[in-house]
């Protein structure tokens, strides 16, 4: 009966529990499942509203001289330093500004003289990270200045991490060379 009691006990406290990082972040903005460590090596971003220009100046092209290895894009954006009225507008943003990307990369490989990859539709996750676990497992803190990298291999496993501006060439190398 004990037994019984401390096991009731003990499921009630676990359903209680909030989901982990990687329960809360396996789903973009747009509730699509992030496919990490499916096949693809993942270049994973992690943003917020104040390195937005990093990101658009260094992002496009590393995709770009990526192409032949058809990564996995996920951007994390941190929400922690967007008051908790204004969350689902920034969400609202972050889904314009895939659709953006999207455009971006079509239009930087048309002037290259290529045609858009088809997998490039199914390459970029946009997730929003309102609690900041995934930035602060990064060692990210609240408002943090720079764009961070992670390249992530075909199963998932860290390759490489660090500042994406100051790390895009190593970073490049070890997604090349998985």
């Amino acid at each position: 009966m004990k037994m019984t009691a401390l096991l009731t006990c003990l499921l009630g406290l676990l359903a209680a529990l909030p989901a982990s990082a990687s329960d809360s972040d396996s789903k973009d903005v747009f509730g699509q499942e992030v496919p990490i460590g499916q096949g693809r090596p993942t270049l994973v971003l992690y943003t917020n509203r104040g390195t937005q220009e990093e990101l658009r100046k260094h992002a496009y092209q590393f995709i770009y001289e990526m192409r032949a290895e058809k990564p996995i894009v996920v951007v994390h954006v941190d929400l922690r330093d967007v008051p908790g009225l204004f969350k689902g507008m920034a969400q609202k943003k972050i889904r314009k500004g895939h659709d953006e990307s999207l455009t971006e990369m079509r239009e930087l490989f048309r002037k290259k003289g290529e045609a858009p990859p088809p997998e490039l539709e199914s390459s970029l996750y946009m997730v929003a990270d309102t609690k900041g676990e995934p930035h602060q497992s990064m060692g990210l803190k609240k408002g943090f200045g720079q764009v961070f990298a992670q390249v992530l291999s075909t199963s998932g496993q860290e390759l490489a991490r660090g500042p994406f501006s100051e790390s895009v060439r190593k970073l490049g190398q070890v997604m090349a060379s998985r």
